[in-house]
């Protein structure tokens, strides 16, 4: 009998997590109706740069050369470039001052904050350690980017920079608690290939002998 990688409580916390990004968002739209105007354009291209970039990890991935496609890597680039320089032309026009810009970066990040805290709360199969460490690199996020979110800082440059070390941490601890599912440590950078595959379209699972086996989905 083979130990699945998909269980219901991680099933449950996806789902915790889509209903708070719904309520959460809808929150944003009423109170801040300019910025949530903003992030029906911006939004989108965002997602494309994370969706260009799995593409171009899920490239270098795949177990066998002769299953790369070229077409895949474009598009992975491509994405990326366009979308960057969308949001840019859109951010840097004269209207959009830092007071707008800022609560539209800080946001999506308290969602990440509070995912990380589902995550760790509800999904035992995780390593104790792990589970501590992201609620409490979750709560860390939600309190920085809450005060982003509230202006108090006023250096866009920072607060970007800021954001994006944040993120980084987020990434890295998310692959921290990913893989302390098969006791593997993120120390050892190699094993970051499997948390590319574990976001990625594979299915992960221990078999009967104890070995790890990739399943394309």
């Amino acid at each position: 009998m083979s130990i699945q990688l998909i269980n219901k409580n991680k099933i449950k916390a996806d789902n915790y997590i889509t209903l708070l990004m719904v309520i959460f968002y809808g929150l944003f739209a009423f109170f801040f109706h300019l910025e949530a105007l903003m992030s029906v354009i911006v939004y989108p291209f965002g997602a494309l740069i994370a969706y260009g970039a799995l593409k171009i990890i899920s490239f270098f991935n795949k177990r066998r050369i002769t299953k790369r496609h070229p077409v895949q890597l474009l598009f992975g680039i491509v994405s990326i470039i366009v979308s960057i320089l969308f949001i840019w032309y859109i951010l840097s026009r004269p209207y959009i001052n830092p007071t707008l810009i800022m609560p539209l970066i800080s946001f999506p990040m308290i969602i990440v904050g509070f995912a990380g805290i589902i995550k760790g709360l509800m999904i035992d199969i995780y390593s104790t350690k792990q589970r501590i460490m992201t609620v409490i690199i979750g709560f860390l996020t939600i309190l920085i980017s809450f005060l982003i979110f509230g202006k108090i800082f006023s250096d866009l440059l920072f607060t970007i920079i800021a954001l994006s070390l944040i993120l980084l941490i987020n990434v890295f601890s998310r692959a921290a608690l990913y893989l302390s599912e098969f006791g593997l440590s993120i120390i050892h950078l190699k094993n970051l290939k499997i948390f590319f595959y574990i976001i990625s379209d594979y299915l992960i699972y221990i078999d009967r002998s104890g070995n790890l086996v990739l399943s394309k989905v």
